[in-house]
Parts: C-alpha cells; structure tokens; sequence
C-alpha cells in the first residue's frame, strides 16, 4: 500500500504572503572610555551616542572641567 497525498478540490489553495520587513533599528553605542588629561590625569566615563564619535563626546563632556581630555582606549558595554 502507497500513501498518496489527498487533495480537496474544493478547497482553495493555500497563497504564501510575504510580510514586509521593519528597517532594523539603528544600534546605540554605549562605551567605557577612558581618557587622559595633557598633565597626566585620567578619568573613565560612560557616554552613549548612535556612532563612536558621538559615544566619545558624550563621555569627555562628563569629565572635569578646567583642562582638554582626550581618550586613550574605550571598551564597548552595549551594541555590535
């Protein structure tokens, strides 16, 4: 005995309907970035932005006041 598969005339067929696909969220970048001041001081912030540049600045704008902080190496905490 072979097994065939039954079809139902009556029925209508079923239609494959391919749902449109969201655009992917654009990834936060969220850092630990350490940085260090012209006359050797250091300081980790976090900053958080939609690109690293804007990671960067968001944490250099937290460190203190009255001298340029630049970062020296940074480590992903959230995103790619």
């Amino acid at each position: 005995m072979s097994a065939m598969p039954m079809t139902r005339p009556d029925l209508p067929r079923a239609e494959l309907v391919l749902l449109p696909v969201a655009p992917a969220v654009q990834a936060q970048r969220i850092l630990t970035v350490e940085l260090r001041s012209p006359d050797g001081r250091a300081w980790k912030a976090i900053g958080g932005g939609d690109t690293l540049a804007e990671a960067i600045d968001w944490a250099r704008e937290s460190c203190p006041h009255g001298t340029t902080w630049e970062p020296v190496g940074w480590e992903d905490l959230y995103g790619d």
